[in-house]
Formats: structure tokens, C-alpha cells, sequence
């Protein structure tokens, strides 16, 4: 019976380690939902760790490749060929793939997280920009099948490639390692946060728009403190988010403002559901959230979003969340939510409503419906 491939190498970048736990969450749902007689893999590179999967159904394998040369050999149509005859489905674009006959029962699916690489180029870098364009390209042209965890970026990827393109939505979850871990009190503590706070993973710049935070904390001394995931978010000439960007975040933050806010770069995805699940608000002004992982950790938490009104991050969020389209209207809307204890509560039960609607239960199920119709 059939076996569903699944990429365990994402396209290098900022979230790149968020990807690569998807797809092990993927997985072994893919497994757990397999159609009697069928069967799950991951396939990594050589050196990277192995996961541990419970199904009995699911199992790993190392490709004799190491992660950094994929992306190049990728490209090349003859690297697709160990995958003839496979159903094979990416959660990013970097996959190998190649021109097939009909019939020869190759099925390909692959997920396009963002509009990033189009929207904004220069936050991703030149160079990696081009090469996930390039990655879609070949994607949108030789898979069987494109699919989107968003309507947003479904309609984002038809006005750019013409509304003839199919698009499939497949909703996604949040990555267990970032969910609300066991200890997730003793590592807030251990990473220095305080009692109260509002979360970000914003960046300074037009795009990334950390000053909209700023100016709300300027404009209001009543606010608590606020704590910047770094690492989260593209840095602008810093495709791979290394530690280079963070001077240029600490450079973004007043004086003034120094002792109310708290930067930190996770140790390990875990710090990331620590810091997420214990704050009283997720702000996102930024004008693009990449697929929106963090986002739907923070809701599985019952922490709500207040956002920059981005199609991407309403949609995930809906009712859990609060759009605010300019700098005045974020300042007054973060005020007004942080100073009403059962606007916060109101919006937290949302919050966590709204996370019951995404689980990789229910993504692995439609992803074997896909390949069924195919």
C-alpha cells in the first residue's frame, strides 16, 4: 500500500527550525491517519537528529546529503528520481521535482507558507528571496498539487502566478515543541522574564514595525513590559537570523524604554511556547507573519493577538484577535485591551476557541484526502 513522503528539510531561513518540527508533528499524524495498510515517512539529511516517532507506522530516513547542499541540488530534476513513483508532500517549497509521465503514480503536494519572497524580498535577502521564488516556480509548475495554510496566501499566490492557479487550503497547527511545555514557569523564570507582559516577535523597520510598540509605550506608562522573541522574525540582510541581527534590534529600542523591555533568543523551540503561553497578549504589528506558527501557539494558550490587520494573521486569528491598521489605532487598541481585565478574559476564551479549529489530527486527514483525489 501507499507510503507519504514527507520532507523533513524546510527552505533555509528565520523559521526554518519551526518547519523542520512541523513536519515531524506531521508526521506522525500522517501515520496515525494512514488508510489500513499505508504508512508515513520523514525524510531528513544526513546530520540531522533523528526524531523519535510513536506510530508504528511512521519511520525516518537519513538522505547521504547533508541540509546545506539541498537547496542547491534540489533545483536539478534529476535529484527527483529516488522519489519516482512515491506520494510526496513539503511543508515549504524546497522539494525535488521533475517533469513525470502520466500515470507513472508519482504524487506530489507542496505547501507555499508565505508571500514573504513577493511582498518584501529585501527581508529574506536577495539571494534567498530568489531561490524560494524559484523553488514555487518550479513547485507551481511541476506539482501535482499547491496548497496554503491560509486563504490569505492562497489569493496572495493567485495574484501573482494568475487566479487560474489551483490552490488547495490545508490549515496547520502550532509544533508541539512550541506549545506550553511542562516547565514552562521554571524556563520564563530561567530566560529572566517578568510577571507580566506583552509578547512580540517584531522587528524594527517598515516591515517589521517594533516602533508601533514603542510609541504605545511611549504614549502609555501604564502598559507592562514587553518581551521580543528574537529570532521569530526576518532581519533585513540577515536571511538565516543569525546572532548579527541582534544589535540591530537592541539599537531600535529607546533608552528610556530599555528597562521595560526584555529581548530574548531562544535557547530551544520550547523557550518559545514558555515565553508565548505566559503572556497577557500577543502584538503583532508587523505587516507579515511567515505561516503564522507562533500565532497559533499563542492561541492554543488562550493568549489572544492584537495585529496589524493583515489578511494572514486576521484570518488565523479571527475572533481571537483584534486588527489595527496604522501606528494610532495599534497604540490606542493595545492600551484599551491591557487596562480591561474582562476584555483580555473575553478575548482569551476566543482565543482558545478559535485554537480548536487547527490540529494535525485534522491536517493529516485532509493531506491523505488530497492525495486520494489526486
Amino acid at each position: 500500500m501507499a507510503t507519504l513522503t514527507l520532507i523533513g528539510e524546510p527552505f533555509p531561513g528565520w523559521d526554518s527550525a519551526l518547519q523542520a518540527a512541523a513536519a515531524q508533528d506531521l508526521t506522525e499524524a500522517v501515520a496515525v491517519a494512514a488508510p489500513r495498510g499505508c504508512s508515513a515517512r520523514l525524510l531528513i539529511a544526513k546530520g540531522t537528529e533523528a526524531p523519535v516517532l510513536e506510530s508504528p507506522r511512521a519511520r525516518v530516513e537519513t538522505l547521504p546529503l547533508k541540509a546545506g547542499m539541498l537547496p542547491v541540488l534540489w533545483q536539478s530534476g534529476a535529484s527527483a528520481r529516488p522519489l519516482d513513483g512515491e506520494f510526496v508532500h513539503a511543508l515549504t517549497p524546497m522539494v525535488p521535482l521533475r517533469s513525470r509521465d502520466e500515470g507513472d503514480g508519482t504524487q506530489t503536494s507542496v505547501a507555499i507558507p508565505h508571500g514573504i519572497a513577493w511582498q518584501a524580498p529585501e527581508l529574506m535577502g536577495t539571494t534567498q528571496a530568489r531561490l524560494f521564488r524559484s523553488f514555487v516556480r518550479r513547485a507551481v509548475r511541476l506539482a501535482d498539487v499547491i496548497v496554503t495554510s491560509t486563504h490569505a496566501t492562497a489569493s496572495a499566490l493567485q495574484e501573482h502566478f494568475g487566479p487560474e492557479l489551483a490552490v488547495q487550503v490545508l490549515p496547520l497547527a502550532a509544533p508541539t515543541r512550541i506549545m506550553r511545555p511542562s516547565d514552562a514557569a521554571e524556563r520564563r523564570v530561567e530566560l529572566g522574564l517578568p510577571s507580566t507582559y506583552v509578547v512580540t516577535t517584531a522587528a524594527p523597520g517598515e516591515f517589521g514595525r517594533l516602533e508601533w510598540i514603542l510609541d504605545a509605550m511611549h504614549a502609555d506608562p501604564s502598559l507592562p513590559a514587553l518581551v521580543v522573541l528574537s529570532g521569530s522574525f526576518p532581519a533585513p540582510g540577515d536571511p538565516q537570523n543569525t546572532e548579527s541581527a541582534d544589535p540591530k534590534l537592541a539599537a531600535a529600542i529607546p533608552t528610556e524604554l530599555q528597562h521595560r523591555i526584555t529581548v530574548v533568543r531562544p535557547r530551544e523551540l520550547e523557550d518559545i511556547g514558555a515565553v508565548l503561553s505566559g503572556a497577557e497578549l500577543l502584538a503583532l504589528p508587523q505587516a507579515g507573519i511567515g505561516t503564522g506558527y507562533e500565532l497559533l501557539a499563542a492561541l492554543s494558550a488562550g493568549v489572544p493577538a492584537l495585529h496589524g490587520g493583515i489578511a494572514v494573521a486576521a484570518e488565523l486569528a479571527f475572533e481571537g484577535g483584534i486588527g489595527a491598521e496604522d501606528a494610532a489605532a495599534f497604540a490606542g487598541e493595545l492600551s484599551r485591551i491591557m487596562s480591561d481585565d474582562a476584555e483580555r478574559s473575553r478575548l482569551s476564551v476566543l482565543a482558545e476557541d478559535q485554537s480548536r479549529s487547527y490540529s494535525w489530527a485534522s491536517t493529516a486527514w485532509h493531506l491523505w484526502e488530497i492525495h486520494a483525489n489526486i
